[in-house]
């Protein structure tokens, strides 16, 4: 949804924001040459033109006023200062908090009173106690649907092996620096791992991959207890948890599987890249069907057609590649992991564990 957009030098600059899901877009003639996810007021784009050299793009919100007050810099040198209206769509999409959080914020180049940052403290510190309200409610409202479609004691289970999951992307996005907000559990869907974008291609693998490794030392350590105990009911949960894990493996955004496969394929940056993508694909879907694993399939091939539909706009972006052997390891790295979780739950399902058919069932649905 389009936040505003300028002219400078005979070309148009446009700004994309989505406020549920903090996605931010900088397009320049329709191309999208910068994008982070950012849940503030206030956001800081750069990215380099072959006919302007590096630009920097500087915007601060201000909802109640329902408008935008934005700076772009070229070459290090401030060359707009304007503001512009804010869609009527957009207005309606932004969350009371942010409205709350623009009023403290103090326009561009002017002051701030010596007695503001006791203010600020104090709404972020009310900020603060409504997301700690949101987290519990969330996880308040999976426990609830999980006990109602399992038991009780399996959905604590799930939600554990999901908090399992999204903190091996927590801890991922702490080891290079990024700023984190925490988790969030959503019934249906799963969880979220909410934080700043990666800066560079390897990043973006590492964090993404953290996620399952970290369900993947879950789902062992189930399956351990259930050959130790012979617990039916944790076999159930390690076949569960890594039924789950594999389907973030799928190769399509926003899941794991599909930010990793995004970040071998626009690391090439030349259509050999694409090339070798679509040999490994069908070489994949090929194994996929024999094993009659045709849920897998059908998303090998949502995954092409996402990275092919998206081969522009991967380009254009402004991120640090991987190198060869960075995207080679990579490739190693995912491909093992899918392939171990599909190992756990065929190893299960043999063990003639009742209930333990279902990941099998859907896998070849």
């Amino acid at each position: 949804m389009q936040l505003f957009s300028f002219d400078y030098a005979n070309r148009v600059f446009s700004v994309d924001a989505t406020p549920a899901s903090g996605e931010e877009q900088v397009a320049v003639d329709t191309v999208v040459v910068s994008q982070k996810r950012n849940f503030g007021i206030t956001s800081e784009h750069s990215f380099v033109l072959d006919d302007l050299g590096e630009v920097k793009l500087i915007y601060v919100l201000n909802m109640r006023a329902a408008d935008v007050n934005y700076e772009l810099w070229v070459n290090g040198e401030r060359v707009i200062e304007a503001a512009a209206r804010v869609s009527v769509a957009q207005q309606e999409s932004f969350s009371e908090a942010q409205v709350q959080s623009e009023q403290l914020a103090m326009p561009m180049n002017k002051p701030t009173k010596p007695n503001s940052w006791l203010s600020i403290g104090l709404v972020a510190f009310k900020l603060l106690k409504a997301v700690q309200v949101v987290k519990v409610a969330l996880l308040a409202a999976s426990v609830a649907v999980y006990s109602v479609m399992f038991t009780l004691e399996f959905a604590f289970a799930l939600i554990a092996v999901l908090v399992f999951h999204e903190y091996g992307h927590l801890r991922a996005m702490k080891k290079f620096g990024l700023p984190t907000k925490g988790m969030y559990l959503i019934p249906f869907v799963g969880g979220i791992a909410v934080g700043d974008m990666p800066k560079t291609r390897w990043q973006d693998v590492y964090i993404s991959m953290m996620g399952p490794v970290y369900g993947l030392i879950m789902t062992v350590a189930f399956y351990i207890v259930y050959l130790v105990t012979d617990s039916h009911f944790a076999g159930l949960v390690a076949s569960t948890s890594a039924l789950l894990n594999l389907f973030n493996l799928i190769p399509v955004y926003p899941l794991d599987g599909g930010r990793v496969v995004k970040s071998l394929v626009f690391s090439g940056r030349n259509y050999l890249a694409l090339v070798a993508l679509l040999a490994i694909s069908a070489a994949c879907f090929v194994l996929a069907w024999k094993l009659g694993f045709y849920f897998i399939t059908f998303f090998i091939v949502l995954g092409v057609i996402d990275i092919v539909a998206g081969w522009r706009v991967g380009l254009a972006e402004d991120i640090t590649p991987l190198k060869t052997y960075g995207i080679w390891f990579s490739v190693l790295w995912y491909l093992v992991v899918v392939a171990m979780f599909l190992g756990m739950i065929m190893l299960i399902a043999q063990d003639g564990l009742p209930g333990s058919e279902i990941a099998l069932k859907v896998l070849a649905s």
